[in-house]
């Protein structure tokens, strides 16, 4: 999941939920009585805190997922299964700890907030606390200051950032980003059993749709010279190739899939082209180019490559800023789940 800078407080007041507390152990409290859900470096981060952070992500899951997304699972970027509670919990106390990480470069980066950007987080803060409940500030311990101190620590960590991703030398040319779409008139040469294994068809059935494919390219050159603007999509359906389809995909992509012969291949086509019969080691296949540089595809292929490139930079720079500030802070040992599981994401 992204990383999120806590948005600004107005999209908490417009949906403040109450977020139901449990009992916790007194050992996990300070002289004061206030509830540490952990610790990062010198400082204690308490539960109302955690609570201000943990509305605007409930709000955002609830947003993206819908409102009963809580005890179900999802997929991670990583392509891990996670318990969505159980995600957000750790997207919460990332974002303090990213936080509280950019602050601390404020003095090195010579940035602080403007009278006017205080004094809109302050007033961000104000509302923010007015609208809880008086059970909302009794059960988090939520401090009068507290709202005011997370939002203006959230609007400098905001300025830290876009300063020290100004110096991100992320560049991706579009021949790095070059999507291309074509049409895979494919003839396998292989079935899946009912187990989901592979089985490679006999040497006669191999035979027979080689002579298939041999067969429809024949069939297509012949229509080619009465219209040369011929699109054999049709040709899928007319000879019920159920793998046969159209495609959108990199050069990193189109090797892995196919190899370096088809690539070359593909590459060396103009729109609207039509290949010979390639065999691989799937079938044969006749290709048609569609768009040799999909633009809409290769912009959007272009805006995630430089998103990827952005975020490990930064990350870098944030692995370095934790480790420095705390290099025991890990989420499974630094954090209190008891005190924690106090706030629930339902």
């Amino acid at each position: 999941m992204k990383r999120r800078i806590l948005k600004a407080i107005s999209l908490i007041c417009t949906c403040v939920m109450l977020l139901t507390l449990a009992a916790c152990g007194e050992e996990s409290q300070d002289n004061t009585g206030k509830y540490i859900v952990f610790k990062f470096g010198n400082d204690n981060i308490y539960l109302d805190e955690v609570y201000i952070y943990a509305q605007t992500t409930i709000d955002e899951y609830e947003k993206e997922y819908g409102n009963d997304i809580w005890g179900k699972t999802i997929e991670t970027d990583g392509g891990i299964e996670m318990n969505v509670e159980e995600m957000a919990r750790r997207e919460v106390i990332s974002n303090i700890v990213q936080t509280k990480a950019l602050i601390a470069q404020a003095d090195e980066y010579k940035i602080s907030l403007t009278a006017e950007e205080q004094a809109q987080a302050e007033q961000e803060a104000e509302d923010f606390y007015n609208s809880l409940t008086d059970e909302q500030l009794k059960e988090t311990g939520m401090e009068a200051d507290t709202p005011s101190r997370v939002l203006q620590e959230n609007a400098l960590a905001k300025k830290i950032y876009d300063h020290v991703m100004s110096d991100s030398s992320a560049e991706v040319s579009d021949e790095q980003a070059r999507m291309t779409t074509f049409y895979d008139m494919f003839f396998e040469c292989y079935y899946e059993d009912d187990f989901g294994n592979i089985v490679v068809y006999s040497k006669d059935k191999i035979a027979e749709q080689k002579q298939k494919a041999d067969e429809a390219y024949t069939s297509i050159k012949q229509q080619l010279s009465d219209n040369p603007n011929l699109n054999i999509t049709f040709l899928g359906h007319t000879n019920s190739l159920q793998y046969a389809g159209s495609h959108t995909m990199s050069k990193d992509q189109i090797l892995e899939s196919y190899g370096q012969e088809v690539l070359d291949t593909l590459y060396d086509m103009q729109d609207g082209d039509i290949s010979q019969v390639i065999e691989t080691e799937n079938g044969y296949h006749i290709f048609q180019m569609t768009y040799l540089t999909d633009e809409k595809a290769t912009a959007a292929n272009k805006a995630e490559l430089t998103k990827e490139a952005n975020d490990a930079y930064f990350n870098n720079l944030l692995t370095n800023w934790v480790s420095k500030i705390d290099k025991d802070y890990t989420y499974s040992k630094s954090v209190n789940t008891d005190v924690y599981s106090m706030i629930t994401f339902n």
